[in-house]
C-alpha cells in the first residue's frame, strides 16, 4: 500500500537504490523507457534506502531497511516527519489506503502459501456468481448464509451469546465440479480477500503460524483437506505404535503432513481468529474424520457433482450467448437459433456423468462454432468415455479413486 503510493510519485525517481520487478508483482513506476505494450516490462520502487519529499508543506522521510527474516531477508518500510504532532502522517497513510482500496476496488486479491509465509500472488477482476454454473439453489444457499454471517448485527448477536463468531463450509465433489471458482466467486462478492491454502503442502508448525497472521475479515480456502494425516490414518486402518510410530511421524513431518489434532485447533481451538469464512474443499468426502466436519466446525456442506441436462445448457448459454462469441455476421436475432442449438446440445449428453469442466473445456474447443459444438458432442461422449475407461485399467499408472496406484 505504501510503496505503491510512493512509486508513483514524480520524487521517488531520484531514489539512490531501486528495487527492478518484472510485471505486476510489486507496484511501481514503469521504465520511461518502455513503450507501454513491452513483454514483461521493468517496474521501479525505492529500495533499502532513505529520501525526503514534501506532503501538505511538510517535509516527510521514507526508509527503507532489508532484515534478517525467518527464510529470506524482509523489507521494513517506515515514514517519519519532524515535530510532535503525528497528524500528518494518520492524513498521508489516510491517502495511501484510499489509493490502494481505489486500485483493488472491483478486484479479488488472492494470497497463497510461499516460502513459509501469506505473499499477494494476483488481483484478479471479481468474478460474478452468475458465471458459476451450479445449482443455483445450492449457489445461493450458500451466498445468502455468508452475507448474512458477515452482517455487523450478526457478529453482536453472536458475542450476546457467548457463541465463537465463526463459519465453516464443507465443498465437496469430483475433480472440476467448480469448488475452488465457487470460493473465489463467494470471496469476490463479499468483498473479502481469499487466502489459498493446499493442507498438504504445510506441517503442523507452519500451519499455525499461518493461521495466526490471517486478517480478522477474510475467507481462508483450505484445498484437499482429506490429505490431513490422522485422517489418512484411520481411513487405511492402521495404528501406530512403538519405532513403527516415530518413524512413520518423523517421514510425515519432512512431508509436510498436518495431523488432525492441530487442524482442529487452529480452526476452533482457544486461540484461533473470529470473523473469518472458513471454506475446506475435498474430492474425497469420505475420507474426512467426523471431528472435522461435525457442527460447529462446518455449518453447511455442499455437493458439487456431475452436471444434468439444465447445467449443460446454461454452460452452452455462457459461451454462445454473449455478442463477442456469436459467429461472423450474426446479430442478436440469431438467439432463437442458438436457443434451439443449445436445446439440442443438452439432449445428446448424459446428466451425472461429466464435470463442468469438461463441458467448457470442450466447447472452447469450438468458442466460434456452436454448430459444430453440437454436431460434434456425441462424438466427444464417446471419446471421453473411452479415456476414462482406459485410464482405469489393470496396467493403468493412473490413480484409482480410492488413491492406491495400480500395477
Amino acid at each position: 500500500m505504501l510503496v505503491a503510493w510512493i512509486s508513483s510519485q514524480p520524487f521517488s525517481h531520484k531514489a539512490r537504490s531501486s528495487l527492478v520487478s518484472v510485471g505486476a508483482r510489486r507496484r511501481g513506476y514503469v521504465d520511461d523507457h518502455s513503450d507501454g505494450n513491452q513483454k514483461k516490462p521493468l517496474q521501479y520502487s525505492p529500495w533499502n534506502g532513505s529520501f525526503s519529499f514534501w506532503y501538505k508543506n511538510r517535509l516527510l522521510t521514507f526508509r527503507s531497511v532489508q532484515k534478517e527474516g525467518r527464510i529470506f531477508r524482509e523489507e521494513e518500510v517506515s515514514v517519519s516527519c519532524i515535530g510532535r504532532s503525528p497528524g500528518v502522517l494518520r492524513e498521508f497513510f489516510s491517502e495511501c489506503r484510499a489509493e490502494y482500496l481505489n486500485l483493488v476496488k472491483n478486484k479479488t486479491s488472492v494470497f497463497e502459501h510461499r516460502d513459509g509465509d501469506w505473499k499477494k500472488t494476483r488481483a484478479i477482476d471479481i468474478r460474478p456468481l452468475d458465471t458459476v454454473i451450479l445449482d443455483e439453489k445450492k449457489k445461493t444457499a450458500l451466498l445468502n448464509d455468508i452475507q448474512a454471517f458477515l452482517d455487523p448485527q450478526t457478529r453482536a448477536w453472536y458475542s450476546r451469546r457467548g457463541i465463537p463468531y465463526r463459519k465453516g463450509y464443507l465443498l465437496y465433489g469430483p475433480p472440476g465440479t467448480g469448488k475452488s471458482s465457487l470460493s473465489l466467486s463467494i470471496a469476490g462478492a463479499c468483498d473479502l480477500d481469499i487466502y489459498i491454502l493446499n493442507i498438504a503442502s504445510v506441517g503442523d508448525s507452519s500451519l499455525g503460524e499461518l493461521f495466526s497472521e490471517l486478517p480478522a475479515h477474510c475467507v481462508i480456502l483450505l484445498e484437499d483437506i482429506d490429505a490431513v494425516d490422522a485422517t489418512q490414518s484411520r481411513q487405511r486402518g492402521t495404528v501406530k505404535t512403538g519405532q513403527d510410530e516415530t518413524n512413520s511421524s518423523t517421514k510425515e513431518k519432512s512431508q509436510g503432513r498436518v495431523s488432525l489434532s492441530t487442524l482442529l485447533n487452529v480452526i476452533d481451538g482457544v486461540g484461533s481468529q473470529e470473523g473469518r469464512v472458513l471454506m475446506m474443499t475435498t474430492n474425497h468426502v469420505e475420507r474426512l474424520d467426523a471431528a472435522l466436519i461435525r457442527p460447529g466446525r462446518v455449518d453447511m456442506k455442499l455437493e458439487l457433482g456431475y452436471t444434468n441436462r439444465d447445467i449443460n445448457a446454461r454452460l452452452f448459454c455462457s459461451v454462445f450467448m454473449l455478442d463477442d462469441n456469436l459467429p461472423e455476421g450474426s446479430r442478436r436475432g440469431d438467439e432463437d437459433t442458438l436457443r434451439k442449438l443449445m436445446t439440442k446440445f443438452a439432449d445428446k449428453i448424459p446428466e451425472h456423468e461429466f464435470s463442468p469442466a469438461e463441458i467448457q473445456s470442450f466447447l472452447l474447443e469450438y468458442k466460434r462454432s456452436p454448430h459444430m459444438a453440437v454436431d460434434n458432442v456425441q462424438d466427444w461422449v464417446v471419446r471421453t468415455r473411452e479415456g476414462k475407461r482406459q485410464m482405469r485399467r489393470p496396467d493403468s499408472w493412473v490413480l484409482q479413486e480410492g488413491g492406491n496406484r495400480l500395477d
